[in-house]
């Protein structure tokens, strides 16, 4: 499908499969989730340990991440992913770097604000 947001999906098979992957880095400090690919029923892989992985960052845009930002998230994730660093170590480095990032910066100051903007039936 197609969305208007803020989102990837990745193949990882060759790095494991996405129950694992989801959970090295989530034992880091990032947090996304598994995600079936096209082509994985035909491949033989489940629903539970899927080829791919989801990562959305809407919420790290909201907390005012850019771009520099989004470089140093995806290293993060190459250090857990492909260079198979230890995740307690990378997610000592997530903490550090999430502390300057507290404050959102993308959002409407009010409910009434938000539903402005849709047509509620």
């Amino acid at each position: 499908g197609f969305t208007k947001s803020h989102l990837l999906v990745a193949d990882i098979t060759k790095y494991g499969d996405g129950k694992t992957i989801e959970k090295k880095l989530e034992d880091a400090n990032i947090i996304l989730n598994r995600n079936l690919l096209p082509y994985d029923i035909k491949e033989g892989r489940h629903f539970e340990a899927p080829g791919g992985i989801r990562c959305g960052v809407s919420e790290v845009t909201r907390l005012g991440m850019k771009e520099s930002e989004m470089k140093e998230i995806a290293q993060l994730m190459h250090r857990v992913v492909v260079k198979a660093e230890d995740p307690a170590k990378v997610g000592r480095i997530v903490n550090e770097f999430r502390k300057g990032f507290t404050r959102v910066h993308y959002a409407f100051e009010s409910t009434r604000d938000a539903y402005e903007y849709i047509q509620l039936r």
